[in-house]
């Protein structure tokens, strides 16, 4: 792993650092150069191989935020480059494989996340197609109820209407009859009578059946 360090010296403090320095290559190797391992070592630290090939550019500004904390004195760090993170080919093949399977665990869970959303979906769109079907199946066994009421109703508005033109029917013939027969009246009379006479008789009233003429 390769790490190098801008740096630029304050404009105010270029005399002091000839004065505490003499060159600039002192200046940076005790101010930079010893702080650097130091500060890496820390930094570099709180990361895995794979974290820090993943999020090299976290660690490139964590880095360089620490150098800055760190180196007092009349330079400015003005950045940080981490270049050619370089591990034995076995670990890199490893941290490879850890990667592609994190990928394929995190692209199973979208799948997963995915196909439990479209069976909700299916699982809606079910359950709605069979409230559709109940209230269709509602809406027909009603109106054949209905129409069973109303053929019903029908029918026997249909008898009682039958029955009373009949009843009338019946009546109109045996008024015909009585005006046709007169008789017929008496001659139904006698043939109901029980053959007793009254028990008691009004002055003046005739025996049943009887003609006074």
């Amino acid at each position: 792993m390769t790490v190098s360090v801008s740096f630029h010296i304050k404009p105010s403090e270029a005399g002091a650092v000839y004065t505490t320095y003499n060159t600039i290559e002192a200046l940076k190797d005790r101010l930079i150069v010893r702080q650097l391992p130091t500060q890496l070592e820390n930094v570099f630290g709180q990361y895995t191989a794979i974290s820090a090939v993943q999020d090299r550019t976290k660690l490139v500004q964590d880095l360089q935020n620490a150098m800055r904390k760190a180196v007092v004195g009349p330079v400015v760090i003005d950045g940080v480059q981490i270049e050619n993170i370089d591990f034995s080919d076995a670990y890199e093949k490893s941290i490879e494989d850890r990667m592609k399977a994190e990928v394929a665990i995190a692209t199973r869970k979208q799948n997963l996340e995915t196909e439990k959303i479209q069976a909700q979906i299916a699982v809606t769109q079910a359950q709605a197609e069979a409230d559709s079907k109940l209230a269709v199946t509602y809406c027909i066994s009603a109106k054949a109820e209905a129409e069973t009421i109303r053929v019903r109703g029908a029918a026997e508005a249909e008898t009682i209407r039958l029955k009373s033109a009949a009843e009338a029917e019946a009546i109109r013939l045996r008024g015909e009859a009585l005006r046709e027969n007169p008789g017929l009246v008496a001659l139904t009379t006698a043939e109901r009578w029980d053959g007793k006479l009254p028990d008691t008789m009004i002055p003046g009233s005739t025996v049943p059946f009887i003609s006074t003429k």
